[in-house]
């Protein structure tokens, strides 16, 4: 189907504001400890002709759920075939590299609704240009606690990466949906991400973690017991995840972007069917952490069964759009509605304005990814 834009061209520019909410205070101070060691912003073009393009993800574990996002198109060799030269690297946390993007160091950064949303209300001209279709947050807890909807978290503690970070504000929503008042009826706890995550669990400092789709099954493998989905508000919500550029790269780097959304969802679409040679993509761009080589093949076992489902969520089509990467304007606007109910976004935002999917929506243009990856994953066999 014919996706409308969600916002006209050119478009509108909103006046800059200093106010700044608490919850943005929060997530976003951490990012400027960060600005001093970022280099210089890129040069236009290459040596080779390819302008360059450089983004960051907000994991700071740079696991292989990450791999869509830089490493695939990289080890494959789809940014120089498509003129660009694609530069990846992660940040401390989303909110950190939307601060980047703000500052100009860099053209792109992979986000969640609540914190770009947030960091738009400071600086206007960021523009949405994709999103993740399916669940991006949730929360999880041990197989057989007891602990299956938000309503059983009652009396129990509940961990997330930090105080005021995109988790603990869908956290604070979802609780408040299912009648339940954060800090009174459930204690939320800063613990970090990755492997403090899994001792708080083993210890019993927390009944239960949240955070994205990419993470648990990871965290999995290090806690005592398997972990499960805890039904939730949050995960019912399209396009928590996505990908964030400004209205300037917008406008001066259009073509690249197109072509890097669209090498985006096809490496998630590889990623879904292929889920090993994802995580091999995003350990031989990223060797730093790669596994030693007495742990390589089962660790690449497990991160490919473990990511698997993220990366068939990252290559999902809208529920009403039909288009991977493209919500409908009612999504949008019924994700926006819950974030503002439960005051995750403490002032108004203009997101019919800071949302443009128009270079998503020409990248998959007459795009069946799922053929598309057969084809290449069978014309371009692993080494």
């Amino acid at each position: 189907m014919t996706h409308p834009r969600l916002a006209s061209a050119p478009l509108r520019r909103l006046r800059r504001t200093g106010l700044r909410t608490t919850a943005v205070a929060l997530t976003l101070a951490v990012a400027s400890v960060f600005l001093a060691s970022c280099g210089s912003d890129d040069e236009a073009e290459n040596a080779d002709g390819t302008v360059a393009l450089s983004g960051v993800n907000g994991d700071p574990s740079n696991g292989p759920s990450g791999a869509p996002w830089g490493s695939i198109q990289i080890k494959e060799g789809w940014d120089k075939a498509d003129g660009y030269t694609l530069k990846w690297d992660v940040a401390q946390s989303a909110a950190a590299g939307l601060q980047l993007l703000s500052a100009g160091k860099v053209d792109m950064s992979q986000g969640s609704a609540p914190t770009a949303y947030a960091a738009a209300k400071l600086d206007p001209d960021l523009r949405i240009i994709g999103f993740l279709n399916g669940p991006a947050y949730l929360m999880v807890a041990p197989e057989g606690s007891g602990i299956e909807a938000t309503a059983d978290l009652k009396g129990k503690k509940i961990g997330v990466m930090a105080l005021g970070s995109a988790s603990d504000m869908m956290v604070r929503g979802s609780l408040n949906e299912a009648g339940l008042v954060p800090d009174k009826d459930v204690k939320i706890l800063p613990i970090g991400v990755g492997a403090p995550m899994a001792e708080a669990l083993n210890s019993g400092t927390v009944d239960a973690i949240a955070g994205w789709e990419g993470m648990w099954q990871s965290i999995s493998a290090l806690t005592d017991t398997p972990l499960a989905p805890v039904e939730s508000a949050m995960s019912d919500l399209p396009g928590m995840m996505l990908q964030v550029t400004t209205q300037e790269v917008l406008e001066e780097k259009n073509d690249e972007l197109v072509a890097y959304m669209r090498n985006f969802y096809k490496g998630c679409a590889v990623a879904a069917e292929d889920p090993a040679r994802a995580v091999a993509d995003h350990w031989d761009v990223f060797a730093n952490v790669s596994p030693p080589a007495d742990k390589y093949d089962q660790q690449l076992a497990d991160q490919a069964d473990w990511n698997q489902n993220f990366f068939s969520i990252c290559a999902a089509p809208g529920a009403e759009t039909g288009v991977p990467g493209v919500l409908s304007e009612e999504e949008v606007k019924t994700v926006y509605d819950w974030l503002r109910k439960y005051n995750i976004l403490e002032d108004d935002v203009d997101y019919e304005t800071i949302v443009d999917t128009s270079v998503t929506e020409e990248a998959m243009k007459d795009l069946d990814l799922t053929t598309w990856a057969s084809e290449y994953l069978a014309e371009n066999p692993a080494d």
